[in-house]
């Protein structure tokens, strides 16, 4: 989990109003890629249970239904939720700083996600029963496929989406892209900010030496 955000409250923008704005999009953000780390841990636990559900039913009938793809299903719903707030959010954060870094760290989501696509058949599934998709992809999807699993992939209309754990690996260091270029670009010419990174490192030290002293 990442605790950060609040580190660069008073750091991004000599402009109070606007410095305010960019903050809580970064607070947001986080919010949102720690709700993806807290999905996929559940994610990572239900495919687990799954594995060893398969393995009792090979051998012997199962005494009652269980709900493990349901909660797979509505995890994986919000874990895409969950990217998708972190995309907008970036993408807004982009264009109030006018940064073409962070424009750049917009598309790396976008094409490892596929986000928009996704989240539109999800958010549209009524539409989707009745077989209707968006017109620049009728000659690709496949009508049958409404949510589906191939290993760390989510399918929908015929198409894969990442959901795996090398998924929130690029979703995480998309964020740490992300605290890098505000701390150099924007942060590092806040003085007071300086001093608060200074405080921190001495802290650590001092709490590093007594632990290893057997003080703490």
């Amino acid at each position: 989990m990442f605790n950060l955000a609040t580190e660069y409250c008073f750091s991004l923008d000599k402009n109070s109003e606007k410095n305010i704005r960019c903050f809580l999009m970064l607070l947001n953000l986080e919010g949102y890629i720690n709700g993806a780390i807290i999905e996929m841990n559940r994610l990572n636990r239900v495919r687990k249970a799954i594995n060893k559900s398969m393995q009792k039913t090979a051998l012997q009938l199962p005494k009652k239904r269980d709900f493990y793809l349901t909660y797979l299903k509505n995890d994986t719903h919000f874990y895409f939720i969950c990217i998708d707030k972190v995309y907008k959010l970036l993408k807004s954060l982009s264009g109030e700083l006018n940064d073409s870094d962070i424009k750049n760290l917009v598309t790396k989501l976008e094409d490892a996600f596929d986000i928009k696509t996704v989240r539109d058949h999800l958010e549209h599934i009524e539409q989707r029963c009745l077989g209707r998709y968006p017109r620049e992809n009728k000659g690709i999807i496949v009508k049958n496929d409404l949510g589906n699993f191939w290993g760390d992939y989510f399918s929908f209309g015929g198409k894969k989406f990442p959901s795996g754990k090398d998924s929130l690996s690029e979703l995480k260091k998309i964020y740490s892209d992300l605290i890098g270029i505000l701390t150099k670009k924007y942060a590092s010419k806040d003085s007071s900010f300086i001093i608060r990174q200074q405080q921190k490192q001495m802290h650590k030290k001092i709490m590093r030496k007594l632990k290893n002293l057997g003080l703490y």
